[in-house]
């Protein structure tokens, strides 16, 4: 029984290891911040796009953990899973750790237990996402906050360089420490110890920021989050979670109840409270997110360290009153056991909201999972031609990344959110929808950008010609706007692409196919 603890955790984060690493996928949004790393590892820069600088990523310390696999010979499908894994590994290890050193007498590792029967984390382990990356940093960053560890500023820094949101509990934590001054030597030695450094470097990074995109925020900002307030939506990303894990739904209240009493009565943890809470009410406000769950992750550790630690301390309450000979009803000590219980398999019991009767819907008020769609599809390299667009100008739409940074195009437009364009992410929208997702591109800024291939049919109005590729077993219909004799004819003569669809349409117009033609005029 010395060692069970130990033992048992081991297993748990095995168990979670090797689930991760069977579930492992990659999204397509991951490929936004792969294109990027591999420019950078090139020499062309941290850009989507030679000569053209927009910051059309979220991730700039992962994008930068990216490229320097990439120039060590890595491929950035296989280092992302890595990196991803090892996160979780990390998150795992640390708070084993943490839950031994807090209750040594503890003989079963409830907690690691807890974080490693998640589904959730075993699918964002990987991805290609930093969302692994964000939680294992802002995991350990408000674990060390709690304890008043002079390590917060910077792994805090480290936080908001990962995600942007990262800055919201920095902000916070600097703030903090101004609360705690008592005098002028006080206030100098706080700065130096703790918060110049940090802080110098996030000021650093936001200089370098405007100097190199000439903005004072991300592009994404623009592209996704740049909307009044979602707040049906992010009740509904709020529900998804209590839909997915039902039992979390008795956790949650006294997580909010604990964090809550932390504003009035205990000053000490006040500011660290308050940075949880506004992230919980920020993912609220901006409507959550497209995928299920991704928005919650990063917070979810904590959130239910605290509940653990809250119930051990009752629990210890109630044992040494017993101690004492006082009179304590034995349900109390059976209500804290059985709770300790259901907060063991809280974020066990997963229940898929696609699943049986659902599994012919795609999203549950717009919100998806996104492994149902993709599998490990996109973390083999088969069935790509690479740099087969070479020469071409396309616009493609966020699911379609992953062909972009196989095909290589000159000039490649995402055409959905704007992300690696300035004006398309500021375009205004009077209306909401799928969240991230609500600008679409015209068929005028298509032709001021003079492209030659539309990666989908979103103009079916405009009677575009079209060329059809077979990638693997799918047949992907791809719309011609301008036609070039020498660029087609390449394209034209390599294996898997198949141009007689439009050479058939060109015939029909009585077109000279030894000419250019716009077919967007």
């Amino acid at each position: 029984m010395r060692y069970s603890f130990f033992i048992l955790s081991a297993i748990g984060i095995g168990f979670a290891i090797y689930k991760s690493y069977s579930l492992r996928w990659l999204c397509d949004d991951a490929f936004i911040s792969f294109v990027y790393a591999r420019n950078l590892a090139e020499g062309a820069g941290l850009v989507f796009q030679s000569g053209e600088r927009v910051e059309g990523y979220s991730n700039f310390l992962w994008t930068i953990l990216l490229s320097l696999g990439i120039k060590f010979s890595f491929s950035s499908l296989n280092i992302s899973v890595l990196f991803g894994i090892l996160s979780f590994f990390g998150l795992l290890v640390y708070f084993s750790f943490q839950e031994k050193n807090k209750y040594p007498a503890l003989l079963l590792p409830i907690f690691t237990l807890h974080l490693s029967l998640f589904y959730h984390n075993w699918i964002f382990a990987t991805s290609g996402l930093e969302t692994m990356c964000f939680t294992f940093f802002l995991s350990v960053a408000l674990r060390e906050w709690e304890k008043d560890s002079k390590y917060t500023g910077a792994l805090l820094a480290v936080v908001s360089l990962i995600r942007p949101e990262g800055v919201l509990f920095f902000g916070i934590h600097f703030l903090s420490k101004f609360d705690q001054i008592k005098s002028i030597s006080h206030l100098k030695q706080t700065l130096s110890n703790y918060l110049l450094l940090p802080l110098g470097v996030l000021v650093g990074m936001e200089l370098l920021r405007i100097d190199y995109y000439g903005e004072i925020l991300p592009n994404t900002f623009y592209a996704k989050a740049n909307h009044s307030g979602y707040f049906t939506q992010g009740i509904g990303y709020l529900l998804y979670w209590f839909r997915a894990y039902p039992i979390y739904t008795l956790i949650f209240p006294l997580v909010i109840c604990l964090l809550g009493r932390n504003l009035f009565y205990r000053r000490r943890k006040s500011f660290l409270s308050t940075a949880v809470l506004l992230y919980i009410a920020y993912v609220i406000y901006i409507g959550g997110d497209f995928m299920g769950m991704r928005f919650w992750i990063p917070v979810i550790p904590y959130l239910s360290w605290i509940v653990y630690t809250h119930t051990n301390e009752y629990l210890k309450l109630i044992n040494s009153s017993a101690a004492k000979n006082q009179i304590l009803p034995k349900q109390k000590k059976i209500s804290a056991y059985l709770f300790l219980f259901l907060f063991l398999i809280s974020l066990a019991v997963y229940i898929d909201p696609f699943g049986k009767q659902n599994s012919l819907e795609s999203t549950w008020n717009g919100i998806g999972e996104e492994r149902r769609f993709y599998g490990n599809k996109l973390t083999f390299d088969n069935g790509y031609d690479r740099n087969s667009l070479n020469g071409f100008r396309v616009a493609f739409f966020g699911a379609q990344a992953h062909f972009i940074y196989w095909m290589r195009p000159d000039y490649a437009w995402e055409a959905e959110t704007g992300l690696t364009d300035k004006r398309l992410a500021r375009k205004s929208t009077s209306t909401r929808g799928r969240v991230g997702h609500e600008k679409n591109a015209s068929l005028l800024e298509m032709k001021e950008r003079r492209l030659d291939l539309v990666l989908d049919d979103r103009f079916p109005s405009a009677s575009l010609p079209y060329i059809t590729y077979q990638w693997r077993d799918f047949s992907w219909k791809i719309m011609v706007t301008h036609y070039t004799p020498f660029k087609f004819s390449n394209l034209c003569e390599r294996e898997h692409w198949d141009c007689s669809p439009l050479y058939k349409e060109i015939a029909r117009r009585k077109m000279d196919t030894s000419k250019d033609i716009d077919f967007l005029q």
